[in-house]
């Protein structure tokens, strides 16, 4: 692919000059949200198959550092930390999306800011800025590599990549020079293919986010040192781009197309369910249309759910194995919604795949795959009588507060009323923490898996 300008380069440099000061307070209170977001994500896959597979691994890789494993008092090297907390962080589904384009930036981009953040001794507004600078690069290269990458390569962990090693590049101080060469190094370890959206190999999809975040940290530390990576390696007629999608020259200029003008942590995008995307606008669906009268549980014969095809193809599964399955099945979403009322991270559960309501309800779902559906679902309800009811829910991202709150929902079990209310506190304060000392130290706190703390 033959490049008309230099976008690894021209991104290297906005990372490199951008400052603190240049971030407007709502956008830092964004990234704000984000991390804390993050954080309760990480919370939540505390103690499950992946964590409990990927623990003996980390301890035997061993050494000491000033970085977290959330959950552990024990510090480790920066991309120890991050291999772990991005890897945990994506087993639940609760994280953040984006809304440009299908990619989880913050449990790749985040856990290398943080872990680099610590050990660097950074101050809160750093690490902040870190994370939105991140979050940007991250962004813009999987928009531009698109569909025909999405088709094979999970972004999440190809792209992400990208935007983990600017965040810790920018946390070490790295120049112009340097940050292009961690981009390069970070680029030629890009890998993530969505064969891992299986069954048996969900752990993997698990471990995509963790391994962006630890070549991101790894990429920017050979950086620091002397190693060199492709300053072309987005661009260039053996890069990224040209092998892994099929994109015209004249769309790589979007990488760089106004960058910082806005940040693009401001079109992040909060779930409120404990699953894909492309399932919450249907969950929101049914909540509505159960609330009408005359549509209760008991009346309806069936629901039919129109999708645009991309989702249709993410969340057409009428038969989960599993819970992880579960996540991305449309027909279990809604069948768990129109019996529990939701579908949070506990709802999530061998028990709820075998109950015979959330069976029965699963029944009645029909999915079909609507090319010219001018909205992205739609839900049609058939009662018995003949008389249909349908809706075309909007999909509306969390506030701040309800972040705050999803937070407290997630993090109360685990670790205490207390100890969940010093995290947000802490995460509320960071803009002007002169250090990371006393988040690290929440982090640090035992978590609960699998029953209620005490307070």
């Amino acid at each position: 692919m033959a490049a008309s300008h230099e976008p690894t380069r021209t991104l290297a440099a906005f990372v490199a000059k951008t400052r603190d000061e240049d971030l407007a307070p709502a956008i830092r209170a964004r990234a704000a949200a984000c991390l804390l977001d993050w954080i309760g994500a990480v919370l939540s896959g505390k103690g499950s198959h992946t964590d409990r597979s990927l623990m003996p691994v980390v301890s035997s890789l061993g050494g000491r550092g000033q970085a977290t494993l959330i959950g552990r008092r024990a510090g480790v090297p920066a991309p120890i930390a991050a291999l772990y907390n991005g890897t945990v962080a994506a087993v639940t589904e609760i994280d953040d999306v984006h809304d440009l384009v299908s990619l989880h930036p913050g449990i790749g981009v985040i856990p290398a800011a943080l872990a680099v953040a610590e050990e660097a001794g950074a101050t809160g507004r750093s690490l902040l800025t870190a994370i939105v600078l991140g979050y940007d690069i991250a962004v813009r290269v999987a928009w531009v590599a698109g569909d025909s990458h999405y088709r094979f390569w999970h972004s999440t962990a190809t792209c992400t990549g990208f935007g983990a090693a600017a965040a810790a590049g920018k946390l070490l101080g790295l120049d112009n020079e340097g940050l292009c060469m961690a981009l390069g190094l970070a680029g030629t370890q890009a890998a993530g293919l969505w064969e891992s959206l299986t069954t048996v190999a969900v752990g993997a999809k698990h471990l995509h986010s963790g391994k962006a975040a630890f070549h991101g940290v790894l990429s920017a530390l050979l950086a620091r040192h002397g190693f060199r990576g492709s300053p072309t390696i987005l661009e260039g007629p053996r890069g990224f781009l040209a092998a892994m999608a099929h994109v015209e020259p004249r769309d790589v200029a979007t990488l760089t197309a106004d960058l910082g003008r806005p940040f693009l942590v401001g079109r992040n995008f909060f779930k409120r369910y404990a699953c894909c995307k492309a399932c919450i606008e249907g969950i929101d669906g049914i909540r509505s249309l159960l609330a009408w009268p005359g549509f209760g549980p008991a009346d309806l014969a069936r629901v039919v759910v129109e999708l645009i095809p991309d989702n249709h193809r993410l969340v057409h599964n009428p038969a989960p194995a599993t819970p992880e399955e579960a996540k991305f099945s449309i027909q279990f979403c809604l069948a768990l919604a129109a019996v529990t009322g939701g579908a949070d991270v506990r709802d999530f559960s061998e028990a709820m795949l075998r109950d015979r309501r959330v069976r029965a309800w699963m029944k009645k779902v029909e999915v079909r795959s609507a090319p010219r559906l001018p909205v992205r679902a739609r839900l049609t309800a058939h009662r018995s009588d003949g008389k249909t009811a349908s809706v075309e829910p909007a999909l509306r991202s969390l506030e701040p507060g309800e972040v705050q709150d999803k937070f407290r929902r997630v993090a109360r079990p685990l670790l205490g009323a207390r100890a969940a209310e010093a995290l947000v506190d802490a995460v509320d304060r960071l803009d002007g923490a002169r250090n990371l000392h006393a988040l690290s130290h929440l982090l640090r706190r035992s978590v609960r898996c699998g029953s209620p703390a005490q307070d």
